[in-house]
């Protein structure tokens, strides 16, 4: 492989870290490109949405959205695979991945644009790539310019706080939420390196892309570190994931995954996911679901309709399982059955 994949993305982006860090751990050769002043011209002519993670391949090949870059990836280069070989531990992973990308995302988008420090830390963060050289030579001009785009970017994005459900009847049950997936989390990976046994898996990548930018921001931060060292060790481990040996079997996992299938997915996301997409398929403007016996509404916009579509992607991959058996015995023992096969 001569030539290298372009990978343009942003520091400050779940989705652009989890695949870089995907990148990383394939040996994949590419360059990453942050999204910035001097690149956004390029980037716009090859993006279809103004969004990152945008990969160009070796064939020119535009491809954007982090599960479908990382799937295409997988499908290309078989070596250093992060698709657990038995069959059912496989679905899991992207299960526990689908959970990372569309709830986890929430109490990490809610912390950062709630509290104060957390919010200007990050504002300052995406505005530091927009900000032409010359100004940056300039240091009184300089402090007036990132102060006035991060005031922008503050601003839009505290508006935007709808956008992952977060307002103040829901923002006690989103950072309850993070912290017993924190709790969980931390308890599975007391005997594993990464979460489904000594290589990274598609669930890694994209708890990662969600935890590692939960650790950059102030608040979620210290706790992090203060409470959970390895979940912080694996962290470090992510930004730059090595093969330490093969996947576990399900066996072996099941008693500390188990919770985080039962409690994080079942009790939270499943039943906010199946109101959520309820109420795309009914062009409902407002979402109202009880979430371990309490009220959880927000209103509902365009985003919204995209969880509804990942969603469905996930159920037409449990489809292709020819001998459900062991899956579906999973999905039983974890009260996740009717969601996904129902």
């Amino acid at each position: 492989m001569t030539e290298k994949y372009l990978v343009y993305g942003n520091e400050p982006s779940p989705y652009s870290i989890k695949v870089r860090s995907y990148f990383r751990y394939k040996r994949i050769p590419h360059n990453w490109i942050e999204r910035s002043y001097k690149t956004n011209s390029e980037f716009k002519k090859h993006a279809k949405i103004a969004i990152v993670p945008l990969v160009i391949t070796t064939e020119k090949k535009i491809i954007q959205d982090s599960t479908p870059i990382i799937q295409s990836m997988e499908n290309q280069l078989q070596e250093r695979s992060i698709v657990p070989k038995e069959e059912h531990t496989a679905f899991i992973a992207r299960l526990v991945e689908e959970y990372a990308d569309e709830w986890l995302v929430k109490p990490m988008f809610h912390s950062r644009w709630k509290y104060e420090e957390d919010q200007w830390d990050a504002a300052f963060r995406i505005t530091e790539p927009f900000i032409p050289i010359w100004i940056k030579k300039i240091p009184i001009i300089n402090r007036l310019v990132h102060k006035q785009i991060a005031s922008s970017i503050r601003k839009r994005q505290i508006s935007r706080l709808w956008v992952t459900s977060s307002n103040k009847d829901t923002e006690s049950q989103i950072e309850e939420s993070f912290l017993d997936f924190l709790k969980h989390s931390e308890a599975h990976l007391q005997s594993r390196p990464y979460f489904f046994g000594l290589r990274p898996s598609i669930a890694d990548f994209g708890i990662y892309g969600q935890l590692y930018q939960a650790w950059s921001d102030p608040t979620l931060k210290k706790i992090i570190e203060s409470s959970y060292p390895k979940t912080l060790e694996w962290i470090y481990l992510m930004e730059n994931p090595k093969i330490k040996g093969d996947f576990e079997l399900w066996e072996s996992l099941e008693e500390t995954l188990m919770p985080i299938l039962i409690k994080d997915i079942g009790d939270i996301f499943m039943p906010w996911l199946q109101a959520n997409n309820q109420a795309v398929l009914n062009g409902d403007d407002f979402l109202s679901v009880m979430i371990k016996n309490k009220p959880f509404e927000h209103r509902v916009g365009s985003p919204n309709r995209y969880h509804k579509k990942s969603f469905l992607s996930l159920l037409e991959e449990y489809k292709t399982i020819k001998d459900k058996t062991k899956i579906d015995a999973i999905l039983q023992k974890s009260k996740l059955i009717n969601y996904i096969s129902g």
